[in-house]
């Protein structure tokens, strides 16, 4: 059977952003509707099953009830999501069981988490998050045609994808961490809310990519240097105040455009170790603050080119359409 992996968050796009940034809200329903629009595009494509990540806001279950008898769905053993860390374990369990692709409904967080799993699986990342650089604003249907087309192999992961980055965090030594998108250093001891929204709290910034078009701590990045998803290398940048000499004028958050002084920046070559010296505080990775920085630490970060394997969809869909044009004679 060909299998596509579905890992939902109920979480995505509900952090305290939406108080402080007038960030957008994605109802349960509507991921659950999404959802349905992606069994339709799957479907169309050949697929044979789908195997879920259980939540218990079920979002799946109106998807499933719809294709029943024409998609079998089945539910990673486990129990149900309620933090990060069940993302990666859904994600681990699909790849051993299989699945041709893995299509997340989620932000930026949501993504590092399954992306944390490894393996080559690609993604196709359905945007309901706050800052959504990584994700896609994808329509539902569509995102289930590109999902569909390369797990049955009507298109090719070199033809359709994208080989993205990843930074990782080494605490004295070891890999404990990874981003997909930023790692920001901040002052802050304590995780609270995760959430980060106080640019004034970050002292150091590292980046996998920095694109004009994107939203949050990157966009930052984007004004000194654009740096695409796929380009072999990423930025550091150290966060200044009004008298610095650069002065960046950014979207760092829905409804939210700064003005930030930038004391220096560089460019991050694949390998290099950036030793973290900020003592006490905390590092947030993809805009969540998940790493204490504790007196004794050796912490360093690192930028790898070995991030997932990403599903371009518009490139996708017109791949597709190439295909079955060859195949037709033009309308007289």
């Amino acid at each position: 059977m060909i299998s596509v992996g579905v890992i939902a968050n109920p979480s995505a796009g509900k952090d305290i952003r939406r108080l402080v940034a007038q960030g957008r809200v994605v109802s349960d329903q509507e991921k659950a509707n999404t959802l349905i629009r992606v069994f339709a595009g799957l479907k169309a494509m050949g697929v044979d099953r789908v195997l879920s990540m259980p939540e218990r806001s079920l979002l799946t279950r109106e998807a499933a009830k719809k294709f029943e008898g024409a998609l079998v769905t089945d539910y990673v053993e486990m129990p149900p999501a309620e933090h990060g860390g069940a993302s990666t374990r859904a994600a681990k369990a699909m790849i051993e069981d299989g699945v041709e692709c893995i299509v997340t409904i989620g932000g930026d967080g949501t993504n590092r988490n399954v992306a944390a799993a490894g393996g080559d699986v690609p993604l196709v990342a359905i945007s309901t998050g706050t800052n959504n650089v990584f994700p896609q604003m994808v329509e539902g249907t569509l995102a289930g045609v590109a999902a569909g087309a390369i797990a049955t192999g009507k298109v090719t992961r070199e033809e359709v994808c994208r080989h993205s980055k990843r930074l990782e965090i080494f605490i004295d030594g070891q890999l404990r961490e990874i981003a997909l998108v930023d790692a920001a250093v901040s002052r802050e001891m304590f995780a609270g809310t995760r959430a980060v929204w106080d640019l004034s709290t970050i002292t150091d910034v590292f980046l996998t990519r920095a694109e004009p078009a994107c939203i949050g701590i990157s966009a930052l990045g984007a004004h000194l240097q654009r740096i695409t998803i796929d380009e072999p290398r990423g930025m550091h940048f150290t966060i200044g105040d009004s008298k610095s000499k650069t002065q960046v004028l950014a979207p760092t958050g829905p409804g939210t455009v700064d003005s930030v002084g930038i004391d220096r920046w560089s460019v991050l070559e694949p390998g290099d170790r950036h030793e973290i010296e900020q003592r006490p505080g905390m590092i947030a990775l993809d805009g969540e603050r998940e790493v204490s920085l504790l007196a004794g630490q050796t912490v360093e970060i690192s930028l790898s080119t070995d991030g997932p394997w990403v599903v371009d969809v518009p490139v996708a869909l017109e791949v597709l359409a190439r295909i079955n044009s060859n195949g037709m004679r033009p309308a007289t």
